[in-house]
Order: C-alpha cells, then sequence, then structure tokens
C-alpha cells in the first residue's frame, strides 16, 4: 500500500440516514484502509486524499493539496465524521459531482497528470433528485472521464442502490467479512495496475469488465511480418516491449480471444510469439510454456497457428525469416512496482524488464517469469 500513487476523494455521506454509528464504522473504515499509506504532497509513489461530505448539499471538507503525512489525515477523518449534518435526506448526485470537481481541480496546469484518480463513496441509500440528476448517469459519466468510483454501503435495505454506480468489481458493503482487504486489493491496487492508450490490459477473464487485472499490457501489430522484424517492431514500441508470452494454459487462451476480437479476419488465426531456439545456449527461449515445440531444426521461431482446421492455435515452428503471420506486443504496465511520469494517455511508459534470468523448466524449456505479474492482485507492501 505504500508503494501506491494515486489522488483519490473520500466521500461520505453524513445525513441523518447514514447515522452516527455508521459513520463511526465508517472513520475507521478509512482509517485502516489508508493506514499504510504514504499520503503526501510530494511527486512520485505517494498518495492525495480529499474528503466531501454531503447530505442535501456538499461540502469539500479537504481538498487534494489539505494533507502532507498518513498520520494528519487519519485524525482529521474521525474529526469530520463527528459532524453529523441536520439533513434528512442524501443527494449522491450532488456528492459525486462535487468530488469530481475536486479531482478536475487537482489536475490544473497537468499536476499529477501521470496519476490515476478514484472517489471512495461512504453511504446509506440516496435520494432521487429527479431525471436531469440521474446519479448512474452521472457516474457513468465519472467513469469514463477515467475517475473510477468505489462504493461502501451502509444499512442496506433491499437494492444495492450504490453498486449500479461503482466501477465493475470494486462494490462493496459494511457486512462484508474482508471489507479493508477488498478496498485495497480489488479497489485500489487494482486501479493502480493499469496500461498506456492504445494498449489491452491482461486479465483473469477476456472481456469481463470486472475481471482481475495483472500488469500485463498487449497491442496487436499494424501488418504481418516474419518473426524477426515481428521481434523489432515491439522491441521498437513504448520502451522496449516484446513479442507475447504464453507461460501458461489461461494466458494463451486470453492471448487467443484477444487476437480474434481484434485481428478483424475470419479463423483460422495464426500469430507469432515470442519463443525462438538460442543457438548459444541451445535452449528454447523467451522474448513463453505452454508446451514443447518440435526440435529447431531449420525452424527456429515459433508461431501459434491451428493444428487442425477447427482446432485453437497451438505451438508450431517455423522459419524466422520467411513465414509472414500477424503478431502481438506484449508490455510491463504501470503498477506499485513500476512508476511514470508520463501523463495518462501519452506516448512514453516506463522501461519494461525485458532481460530478466530464465529458468529451465522441466521440459527443457527456457522461461522467463512474468515480471510482477500478480503485483495489481495483493494489497501488501511496504
Amino acid at each position: 500500500m505504500s508503494n501506491l500513487w494515486l489522488d483519490v476523494v473520500v466521500l461520505i455521506d453524513n445525513s441523518q440516514a447514514m447515522g452516527c454509528d455508521a459513520l463511526n464504522k465508517a472513520a475507521v473504515n478509512i482509517a485502516t484502509v489508508f493506514g499504510q499509506s504514504n499520503i503526501s504532497q510530494a511527486l512520485g509513489q505517494t498518495t492525495r486524499v480529499a474528503i466531501v461530505t454531503y447530505g442535501q448539499t456538499a461540502t469539500v471538507q479537504y481538498n487534494l493539496t489539505a494533507f502532507d503525512d498518513t498520520r494528519t489525515f487519519i485524525n482529521t477523518i474521525f474529526d469530520v465524521v463527528n459532524k453529523l449534518t441536520t439533513e434528512p435526506t442524501s443527494y449522491i448526485y450532488t456528492g459525486l459531482g462535487t468530488a469530481r470537481d475536486v479531482l478536475y481541480d487537482g489536475r490544473v496546469n497537468g499536476k499529477r497528470d501521470n496519476v490515476r484518480q478514484a472517489i471512495i463513496v461512504y453511504a446509506s441509500d440516496y435520494k432521487s433528485q429527479g431525471q436531469d440528476k440521474d446519479p448512474t448517469q452521472l457516474a457513468w459519466h465519472i467513469r469514463a472521464s477515467g475517475i473510477d468510483i468505489i462504493t461502501v454501503e451502509f444499512n442496506q435495505s433491499g437494492e444495492d442502490l450504490l453498486a449500479k454506480l461503482a466501477t465493475p468489481g470494486m462494490a462493496f458493503t459494511n457486512m462484508d467479512t474482508d471489507l479493508i482487504g477488498e478496498i485495497q486489493r480489488d479497489g485500489l491496487c487494482q486501479l493502480n495496475c493499469f496500461c498506456p492508450n492504445g494498449w489491452t490490459q491482461y486479465t483473469s477473464q477476456f472481456g469481463l469488465a470486472s475481471a482481475r487485472r495483472f500488469a500485463l499490457c498487449l497491442q496487436l501489430g499494424d501488418i504481418d511480418a516474419m518473426w524477426t522484424a515481428a521481434k523489432i517492431a515491439c522491441q521498437h514500441r513504448d520502451n522496449s516491449a516484446y513479442l507475447i508470452s504464453e507461460f501458461d494454459e489461461a494466458k494463451h487462451n486470453f492471448t487467443y480471444q484477444f487476437f480474434k476480437s481484434k485481428s478483424g479476419t475470419p479463423g483460422p488465426y495464426s500469430y507469432h510469439t515470442g519463443l525462438s531456439w538460442d543457438v548459444p545456449s541451445q535452449q528454447w527461449m523467451w522474448e513463453q510454456y505452454l508446451g514443447e515445440p518440435t526440435s529447431p531444426s531449420t525452424n527456429p521461431c515459433v508461431t501459434n497457428r491451428p493444428l487442425t482446421p477447427d482446432a485453437s492455435p497451438g505451438w508450431s515452428t517455423g522459419n524466422c525469416y520467411t513465414v509472414s503471420e500477424p503478431y502481438i506486443c506484449q508490455l510491463n504496465g504501470c503498477d506499485t512496482d513500476h512508476y511514470s511520469l508520463f501523463p495518462l494517455g501519452g506516448i512514453g511508459y516506463p522501461q519494461s524488464i525485458v532481460g530478466q534470468t530464465a529458468y529451465p523448466s522441466r521440459t527443457g524449456l527456457v522461461a522467463r517469469p512474468e515480471g510482477r505479474l500478480l503485483l495489481c492482485a495483493t494489497a501488501e507492501g511496504s
């Protein structure tokens, strides 16, 4: 958690509908969630936090530049929740709009424009303010602008309305047995795991918005190429990307579905991978592990292609210079161990770890570990 780099607005319903008991529980939760964070105004892997409260109206209690250390923030959050408003109802549309504006103001003159932004909502229920102030529509526009929404619902009384506002997979309740871990692991750490524009993030299930994210990014090559040219083309993209690796069946299946969705052509589907025969070491090397290709002979580079007409692609060796196929590049994403100063959506990206140490597998292949693949799935850190 100390390596997170985010801008977060904590949005708290302090109306009578929330109640003192729920507010105190919310304060305890907020303090614990951010207790290991490095809250600071300094550049780098730091988190800025603002506090907004709302009932019928919204109040910016503290903006993103208010807190220089974590301890001050923790002490302050308990002071804030003690200020229960006399307003009986809660208009979350007003609260969300104010929280969004706080995040917009935090980006003035490009400040911290390399940092992901989020709103964490602590609320019970909410009242509609009419069709022209639909909170679900506002939440959709906020998420579409690149700001994620985490919701924590208290005092549930039937339908979980807050879940409709949340980023997929980031709606929680105070009844969850591991609420703190969920917010940290499935919320904040997932938000701090992302890819540059134009790249598709590797997840636990292709096409599922709530799937777990991993710090690997994929992009389809522009044109069919021989394996050697594809390798070089990937290395010239965004600070040394590299040809796709497939260390297990899950990665292979994701890559196949990704290629089907992006290729724009009917099957059968074939594409280069980053596996080739390394002459000096006399081993198969990654630039992956799903099975062992045949002896290299005169075909030292590996392509995914259907082994039978109706089958999904499997590994097949080919000539590095004469076989032209589509290809997929892979890039390490940004996460708690890969910090980037480039603006979100910009061209540059952090240096990928390409020359990682290889290890021999049981089949004789040499597979390079996917660097920090699971960092996005854990809230641990120091």
